[in-house]
């Protein structure tokens, strides 16, 4: 049996789009032993990915990392062949479109690559993907866009314990800019996804550990009261991530880690937290620290190679 290790990027992802620029916050949710928060990716001056999911994939037994798409995602080979489904043309020109299935079709590709090494049962829920892309940027002759893609496994047994496994085709969803009449409010997606688990902007008027920290920072008072007023593009970009970090710190898990940037139309990407710095070499059997989970173990092909 050969077993293949996936960990987490896990967390909530925070999107505002201010009247000056894009925040992008996450939070990071340490459910396992070797989650991280969920990855801001700066792909050029005037985007970025954020990566949740199953991100960081590796072979213990061989002291080898499988994958690890975080850093690999700026540097993809494109790849052929359409997504399906396509982008709605109605919500940018079909042209204009294509850098964002491109950009899509990349990270499928190497999803795909990733699962012809899967031959193990995953159990997965089939509600559940395996990996999820926001992407953000200011398009050209259309202005803000956020994009929710994701990616699920599909598997078929073929003998025994062997399974084969492809990725299947990424799904879109825009979440910004709102449709007509939807209110201008906070983008949040997480992962794992749990609908029983209230968002930011739900959190905002109701839960006490963020009144109390809005009571030391009044200046942030305005700011909250605006992003629940579907507001939040009439706020600068500055105070939009102040009340991020002040909110997600409040009802931050103990130890968990928060990385936020910020997309400027004119400026391009900054950060205001940088991301954490990888506490090991990545391939080496010490990133995975005692505990961490086994997604799937992957036993050999009968009658194949060793």
């Amino acid at each position: 049996m050969h077993e293949i290790v996936a960990n987490l990027n896990a967390g909530r992802a925070v999107i505002a789009v201010a009247k000056d620029g894009i925040v992008i916050a996450t939070l990071e949710d340490p459910i396992e032993p070797a989650t991280r928060p969920p990855a801001i990716i700066e792909l050029s001056g005037e985007r970025v990915a954020v990566l949740l999911g199953a991100v960081d994939w590796w072979l213990p037994e061989e002291r080898r990392e499988l994958s690890q798409l975080e850093t690999e995602l700026p540097r993809l080979p494109s790849t052929e062949g359409p997504a399906a489904p396509v982008l709605n043309a109605d919500s940018r020109e079909s042209g204009e479109a294509l850098d964002i299935e491109g950009i899509a079709n990349r990270l499928h590709g190497q999803l795909n690559w990733i699962a012809d090494h899967i031959h193990g049962n995953l159990h997965l829920p089939g509600d559940q993907p395996i990996a999820e892309m926001l992407l953000a940027d200011y398009a050209h002759d259309y202005g803000p866009e956020v994009w929710l893609i994701q990616y699920s496994f599909e598997q078929e047994q073929k003998q025994g314990d062997f399974w084969q496994t492809r990725a299947l085709p990424p799904q879109y969803t825009q979440l910004w800019p709102p449709q007509k009449g939807q209110p201008h409010a906070l983008i949040e997606v997480s992962y794992p996804p749990d609908q029983s688990t209230p968002t930011l902007q739900q959190l905002l008027g109701s839960d006490s550990r963020i009144g109390n920290a809005l009571t030391a920072q009044p200046e942030l008072r305005n700011a909250s009261q605006a992003v629940l007023n579907s507001g939040v593009n009439k706020l600068t970009a500055v105070d939009v991530a102040a009340l991020l970090r002040t909110t997600l710190g409040a009802i931050a898990p103990p130890n968990a880690r928060m990385v936020e940037a910020e997309i400027n139309e004119k400026l391009g990407v900054g950060w205001f937290v940088r991301p954490p710095a990888f506490p090991e070499a990545p391939g080496t059997i010490q990133a995975r620290p005692p505990g961490a989970p086994s997604l799937l173990s992957a036993p050999k092909k009968p009658g194949g190679p060793g």
